[in-house]
C-alpha cells in the first residue's frame, strides 16, 4: 500500500515540488548534524542580553495592527454599549483564566498545575493521565503516543488566554484594575517561558504552534504596552522570548513535504507579524516575501483554500489578514495578488454560510482560530463577513450588523469604517467550482452539496470521503449534518471512521471507500474519486445542483447526485450509472434524537405528488416516512423511493460540531440490493410553521 501511495504521489505532484522537498530535506539534515538550531536560539539570546539598552527602544518603536491605546476609551465605550453580553463573557473567561481554567473545545477545562501555581503546559487536560516530558527536545516528542493528542496541548500553549487578560484591561474602568490585568498578562508570558525552555517539550514540537503563540503574544501586547508594569526589564524578556520563537520557526520551517500546507504558511505568518510589529528584532523581510508567494499558491481561483476544509480556510483567512495588516503597519504592504487571494478566502467562505451564520463542515474541523477575539462555537462564522468588510473595505461582505471582532481588532475607527460601507445584497445560490461546492438558497432554506477534489493537490490532507454529501438547514434548524471530525491522533480508528464514506450523508457502494484510506496515514487520502460539480442552475423556481464522482468506477459504477431546493422542501436523486449486482447504502445524519416512522398525511402526500410532477421524485413509499420531531412538533418529514427494493432503519449516533465535541444524533439508513443502473429518491418536507 505504501508503494502504491508513493507511486500516486510521483504521478500527482509536480516534479519541481518533489525536487524542492528533497533539497530542503538534505539541507535540513546537514544543518542538524552541526546542531545549528540550538546554536541559533542561543545566539539570539546572547545578542539580546548583550545590549540591554535596546529594551526601552522597542516600546517606542512597536507598531500597531490592533487598536492603538489612544483609541482605548472610545473603543471600550462602543464595546460596552453595543455588545454587553459578549463583554461580560470575556470578563468571565479572563477571571477563569486567572484560576487556570481555559475554554477548550466547547467546555471550560481545569488546566492548573497540581500545586495550583499557574497553568500546566505539559499535562493533557482532557486525559490528565497523559503527560509530556518538558525536558524532551521538541523534535523528539512523540506526537502519536497511544491515547494522547498533542493538539490539545498546543491549544493550551497558543496562549490565547492572553487575549482575555488584554481585553479585560481595556474593559476595566478603574486604573488599579487595569494594571492588575496587565500584570496578569505579563505573569502569563513569564510563566510560559519559565516552564517551557526554548526548544524543549511538546510546546516546541511543531513550528506552526510556535508561530501561532508568537503571533498571539505580539498582537495582545498592543493592549497592555502602555501600562507601567510593562517596564524595560519585562520588554527585554519579551524581546528574548519572541527572538527564541522566531529562531525556532526559521530553523524548523515546515517545508520538507512534497506539498507545502497551511502549516508552512502559518510559520511564515508568525515570522511576518513579529518582524513587522517588533522592528528592533530585525527579522528579515524575506519571510514576508515568501508569504506573499505562498498565499496565492494556496488559494484557488474561486477563492477557496486548497486544503478542501472550511475550518482550515477560516483559520487561514484570519492568519493571512493579520499578516497583511501587520506588514502594512511595518511599511511592507502586500502586493495586489495577495490582497485578491485573501479577499477571495473571505468572499468564498461567506458565500457558503448557513442562515444561522455557521459554516458547513467540509473536510476536517479542528476548531483552531487565528483571531479568538470573542468566544464563539466552533462552527460560528457569522463574524467573518463583517471583519473582512471593515478590514478590507469590501462592501460586498457587509451582509449584516457589525460584529464585536471589528471593534476589538480595528478599534472604534474600524467600526466607523464598517458603518460607512453600503450594505450588500443578501447572498443567493453559489457555485465554487474549483472546490466543487454548491450552495442553494430559497427563502430561509439552505443546502450545501460537496463534490470537489481532495485537499493539498489531491494528496488528501484535511479532506474527507464526502463526495456528493450534503448538509441541509431551514432557517436556524439543521436537518442533515456532517458527522464531523472529533479527533485526530488520540483515536486513529475513530478518525478514519469519521472521515470515511460511511461518516457522511451520501451513497456507499458495496461498503467501499470513495478514496482509499491508507493504514497509519491519518492525513493521506489519494484522490481517485475525481469528484466534480456538474452544474448549478435554477429551473422553474427550483434551485438545482448536480455533482458526481468516480470512486466506484473500478467496480463498475459511477455515482451522480442531483440536489433540489425550494422554500418548502428539498429533494435528492441518487443515480447509480454502470453495471453489475451491488449493495447500496444511503445514509442521512440528522442532528436530532426524536425521530419516528409514520405514514405521510394526506396533505404531505399531495406535496410529494407535486414534487413528482416537477420531476424530482419517483415512487415514494408514503407508508414508510420518517418524521423529525421536537417538543411534540413535527419539524420535517423524510420520504423515500427507489427503483430497487429497500429497507429502512434508524439508529442512535452522534455528530461532532467541533473538535473533541459530540452531540446526539440519529442515523437514517436505507439499504438496497440489485443491479445497476438504479435510482434512489429522498424528499425532505419542511413542516415547521406549516
Amino acid at each position: 500500500m505504501s508503494l502504491a501511495y508513493y507511486s500516486y504521489l510521483a504521478r500527482t505532484i509536480p516534479k519541481r515540488e518533489i525536487a524542492r522537498a528533497l533539497f530542503v530535506r538534505a539541507r535540513r539534515t546537514l544543518r542538524d548534524l552541526w546542531g545549528r538550531p540550538a546554536k541559533e536560539i542561543r545566539g539570539h539570546q546572547a545578542k539580546l542580553h548583550a545590549d540591554p539598552g535596546r529594551d526601552l527602544r522597542v516600546a517606542a518603536e512597536f507598531r500597531f495592527v490592533s487598536p492603538n491605546p489612544d483609541q482605548r476609551e472610545a473603543t471600550a465605550a462602543i464595546l460596552r454599549q453595543r455588545w454587553p453580553d459578549e463583554c461580560a463573557q470575556l470578563m468571565q473567561e479572563a477571571a477563569a483564566a486567572l484560576r487556570g481554567e481555559l475554554p477548550l473545545f466547547g467546555a471550560m477545562k481545569d488546566c492548573r498545575k497540581q500545586d495550583g501555581a499557574g497553568i500546566d503546559y505539559h499535562r493533557d487536560p482532557l486525559v490528565p493521565s497523559k503527560r509530556y516530558d518538558p525536558s524532551m527536545p521538541g523534535e523528539r516528542v512523540d506526537l502519536f503516543q497511544p491515547g494522547a493528542d498533542a493538539k490539545v496541548m498546543w491549544e493550551v500553549g497558543r496562549l490565547q488566554h492572553l487575549w482575555r487578560f488584554a481585553q479585560a484591561r481595556w474593559l476595566a474602568e478603574e486604573p488599579s484594575e487595569r494594571s492588575a490585568w496587565a500584570r496578569a498578562w505579563i505573569d502569563g508570558v513569564r510563566q510560559f517561558r519559565a516552564d517551557n525552555p526554548a526548544g524543549y517539550g511538546v510546546q516546541w514540537s511543531c513550528a506552526m504552534e510556535v508561530s501561532a503563540r508568537a503571533m498571539q503574544i505580539a498582537l495582545t501586547f498592543a493592549y497592555i504596552r502602555d501600562d507601567a508594569a510593562a517596564d524595560g526589564a519585562f520588554i527585554g524578556q519579551l524581546h528574548t522570548l519572541l527572538a527564541e520563537h522566531c529562531a525556532y520557526i526559521e530553523s524548523h520551517l515546515e517545508e520538507t513535504g512534497v506539498i507545502r500546507t497551511n502549516h508552512y504558511a502559518a510559520d511564515l505568518v508568525g515570522l511576518t507579524v513579529v518582524g513587522a510589529l517588533f522592528p528592533e528584532l530585525r527579522r528579515p523581510q524575506s519571510w514576508a516575501e515568501m508569504l506573499w508567494d505562498e498565499i496565492p499558491r494556496q488559494v484557488r481561483a474561486d477563492g477557496t483554500h486548497f486544503e478542501s476544509s472550511t475550518g482550515y480556510q477560516r483559520l487561514c483567512a484570519e492568519l493571512f489578514l493579520v499578516a497583511v495588516l501587520a506588514a502594512e503597519a511595518g511599511n511592507n504592504p502586500a502586493p495586489p495578488e495577495v490582497l485578491r487571494a485573501m479577499a477571495g478566502l473571505f468572499r468564498s467562505l461567506c458565500a457558503l454560510l448557513k442562515p444561522s451564520g455557521e459554516m458547513p463542515q467540509i473536510g476536517d474541523l479542528d476548531s483552531c482560530r487565528g483571531l479568538p477575539l470573542v468566544p464563539r462555537s466552533a462552527l460560528d462564522c457569522s463574524f467573518l463577513a463583517g471583519l473582512g468588510a471593515a478590514a478590507l473595505g469590501e462592501a460586498n461582505l457587509k451582509t449584516g450588523a457589525c460584529p464585536p471582532e471589528v471593534a476589538w481588532f480595528l478599534g472604534s475607527e474600524g467600526v466607523r469604517r464598517f458603518e460607512r460601507l453600503p450594505a450588500a445584497r443578501e447572498p443567493g445560490s453559489a457555485a465554487l467550482r474549483d472546490a466543487g461546492l454548491a450552495v442553494l438558497r430559497s427563502g430561509d432554506a439552505w443546502l450545501c452539496l460537496s463534490a470537489g477534489p481532495n485537499g493539498q493537490g489531491g494528496t488528501g490532507g484535511h479532506a474527507h470521503n464526502d463526495k456528493c454529501s450534503v448538509e441541509l438547514s431551514k432557517g436556524g434548524l439543521d436537518l442533515i449534518a456532517d458527522r464531523g471530525t472529533f479527533v485526530y491522533a488520540r483515536d486513529p480508528r475513530e478518525r478514519n471512521a469519521r472521515r470515511g464514506t460511511a461518516g457522511h450523508s451520501t451513497l456507499q457502494v458495496d461498503g467501499l471507500e470513495q478514496n482509499r484510506i491508507l493504514p497509519g496515514r491519518l492525513f493521506a487520502l489519494p484522490d481517485t474519486a475525481r469528484a466534480r460539480l456538474v452544474r448549478v442552475e435554477e429551473r422553474s423556481g427550483i434551485q438545482l445542483a448536480t455533482g458526481e464522482h468516480f470512486g466506484y468506477q473500478r467496480y463498475g459504477v459511477v455515482h451522480r447526485r442531483i440536489a433540489a431546493l425550494t422554500a418548502r422542501a428539498a429533494a435528492f436523486i441518487d443515480e447509480v450509472r454502470g453495471h453489475g449486482e451491488h449493495h447500496f447504502t444511503l445514509r442521512w445524519f440528522v442532528p436530532h434524537t426524536d425521530l419516528i416512522t409514520r405514514p405521510a398525511t394526506e396533505a404531505e402526500c399531495a406535496r410529494l405528488e407535486a414534487m413528482h410532477a416537477q420531476g424530482l421524485t419517483f415512487g415514494y413509499d408514503t407508508s414508510r416516512c420518517i418524521a423529525v420531531r421536537s417538543g411534540g412538533e413535527d419539524l420535517a418529514l423524510f420520504a423515500f423511493g427507489a427503483t430497487l427494493p429497500w429497507t429502512l432503519a434508524l439508529s442512535a449516533t452522534d455528530v461532532s460540531p467541533g473538535y473533541a465535541e459530540t452531540a446526539p444524533a440519529t442515523l437514517i439508513q436505507l439499504d438496497f440490493a440489485g443491479a445497476a443502473p438504479a435510482r434512489l429518491f429522498t424528499a425532505v418536507l419542511f413542516l415547521r410553521g406549516k
